[in-house]
């Protein structure tokens, strides 16, 4: 009976590393309702709310911390924001996608990789998306920058 305890104990810490993103020492998890995320983001922290209700998350020296989305109030994405580099480094944007991918160690076997090309009024964006699993991806975005954000969200199956 422990085993069987035990074994569910962890299959159910497993999902909900899967569904949560650590923003600055807070696990935000899909699912949360806004207020509990008002609740759990430090004061520490500057918040900025669209007409959507979505959180764009800064320091107080204004570094970007990342963004929530919200649907009715409920958390849906959770986008980490691991820096923008505005000069073309190579070497920090590797040595930021080490970090991240360094956490999913485990999960790296089942690594997909999908380049995309979009067209926006600023022009040619290059995107590399490394889907982790279901629910976590990275993205590599370079467009006069090189961005890099890790992400939950829902799966659109």
């Amino acid at each position: 009976m422990k085993i069987v305890f035990l074994v569910l104990t962890l299959s159910f810490i497993s999902i909900a590393q899967t569904q949560s993103l650590n923003l600055r020492g807070t696990d935000i998890e899909l699912g949360m309702n806004a207020k509990l995320v008002w609740d759990l983001i430090g004061s520490d922290l500057n918040v900025i709310e669209d007409d959507e209700g979505n959180m764009y998350i800064t320091d107080k020296n204004d570094n970007t911390i990342g963004i929530i989305f919200f649907k009715n109030e409920i958390v849906v994405r959770v986008a980490k924001d691991w820096g923008t580099s505005y000069k073309s480094n190579v070497g920090q944007v590797f040595k930021t996608l080490w970090k991240i991918l360094n956490q999913y160690k485990e999960e790296l076997n089942n690594i997909k990789i999908d380049p995309m090309e979009t067209f926006t009024p600023k022009g040619e964006q290059n995107t590399l998306r490394f889907y982790i699993n279901d629910y976590k991806y990275i993205d590599i975005i370079i467009q006069n920058t090189v961005s890099i954000f890790e992400v939950i969200e829902e799966p659109e199956n």
